[in-house]
C-alpha cells in the first residue's frame, strides 16, 4: 500500500530527490551535483507555501548517451514499451503558493546559464498511484501535476548566458546531431547583436566535413520576439564560397523562403495545449549576456 501523499515536508523533498535521481539514472538526462541542489518545501495539508529549487553548481547535459530501445533478440524488431497509464487510486487538489527555481549558473553541456523562474497561487494535483512506477521506489507511486485549470497563477521568469559561451554550446549540442548523420562539424564562430527594439541578429561560420569533403558555410538570421510572444524571422541568407555547398543551397532556397516572415505564436501553442496560461513582457536582450525574460499568468 503506498504511503500517505502527501505526507509532511519532508516526504515532499524526497519525492522531489527521488524524481530527479529517476530522470538521471534513465539516462535522458546527465545530471551531476544532484546531491548540491537544495531542497526547500513547507507543507500545510494539500498547500505548499513555499516550494524552492537552487541548482547553483550543478551540471546538466542532454541525454544522447540514453539506453537503446530494446529489441526482440529473435527478430531485432523494437519491443513495445507498456504505455498503460497507472490506476490513479488518490487525487487530492492543493495549492503551491510560491514557488523558485534558480540557477546562478547551473552548466548546460559545459556552458553556465543563470535561471530564475517564480510562480504563485500555481494549481496542483497530489496523485497516487496504486503501486510504484518503478519497483522498489516507493516515491514513484506519487506524482504532483499541474492542475489542468491554472486559474489565478502567475510568475516571471528570467534566463541569461554569456554570448562568449554561446559557441561551446551550440557546439555541444550540434555536434551529436550532425555526427548521427555522418557531418563533423568543425570550428563556429557565433555573433550575436542587437537588432532593434525587439529583435537579435545571429550569424553564425562553421566549418564542416562530410566524407572527404570539407568546406565553410555561413548563415545570418533576423529574429523579432515581441512582448506577446510572438516569434518572426524577419531575415535569412546562406551563403558558402565552396562551389558544392553553393549547389545544395541552391536547392534549400525554397525552404528559406518558406521560413522567412513566418510568426511563431507562443501563447498560440500554449492554447491549442489546453494551457490557459499566457506569457507577456517578453524581451529578448543581447550584449555581453543574451537574455530572455517575462511574465506568464
Amino acid at each position: 500500500m503506498p504511503m500517505a501523499w502527501p505526507g509532511d515536508s519532508a516526504t515532499v523533498v524526497r519525492w522531489i530527490r527521488s524524481t530527479l535521481e529517476r530522470a538521471r539514472d534513465s539516462g535522458e538526462i546527465g545530471l551531476r551535483g544532484l546531491d548540491d541542489i537544495e531542497v526547500t518545501a513547507a507543507l500545510s495539508g494539500y498547500d505548499l507555501e513555499h516550494l524552492t529549487m537552487d541548482a547553483t553548481g550543478s551540471k546538466l547535459t542532454l541525454g544522447w548517451n540514453a539506453p537503446p530501445i530494446p529489441t526482440d533478440p529473435v527478430t531485432n524488431a523494437p519491443v513495445a514499451e507498456d504505455t498503460r497509464e497507472p490506476e490513479i487510486i488518490s487525487r487530492e487538489h492543493g495549492l503551491v503558493k510560491s514557488f523558485r527555481f534558480s540557477a546562478r549558473p547551473m552548466r548546460i553541456e559545459r556552458s553556465p546559464l543563470n535561471i530564475e523562474v517564480q510562480a504563485f497561487d500555481m494549481p496542483i494535483v497530489w496523485l497516487t498511484a496504486a503501486e510504484p512506477a518503478k519497483p522498489g521506489v516507493p516515491e514513484s507511486a506519487h506524482t504532483i501535476a499541474p492542475d489542468d485549470d491554472l486559474g489565478d497563477m502567475r510568475g516571471t521568469f528570467h534566463t541569461s548566458i554569456a554570448t562568449k559561451n554561446l559557441v561551446p554550446l551550440i557546439t555541444s549540442v550540434a555536434r551529436p546531431m550532425l555526427r548521427e548523420g555522418g557531418i563533423h562539424l568543425g570550428r563556429l564562430r557565433v555573433e550575436v547583436v542587437q537588432d532593434g527594439g525587439d529583435g537579435i541578429r545571429i550569424t553564425a561560420y562553421a566549418g564542416v566535413r562530410w566524407r572527404l569533403l570539407m568546406a565553410s558555410a555561413r548563415g545570418e538570421a533576423r529574429i523579432a520576439v515581441t512582448k506577446d510572444a510572438v516569434i518572426t524571422v524577419r531575415d535569412l541568407t546562406l551563403g558558402s564560397r565552396n562551389l558544392f555547398v553553393k549547389a545544395a543551397l541552391l536547392f534549400a532556397r525554397k525552404h528559406v523562403r518558406a521560413i522567412v516572415g513566418r510568426s511563431i505564436d507562443l501563447n498560440e501553442s500554449l492554447a491549442a495545449d489546453g494551457t490557459n496560461l499566457r506569457l507577456h513582457d517578453v524581451r529578448v536582450a543581447t550584449g555581453e549576456q543574451l537574455s530572455v525574460e517575462g511574465r506568464f499568468g
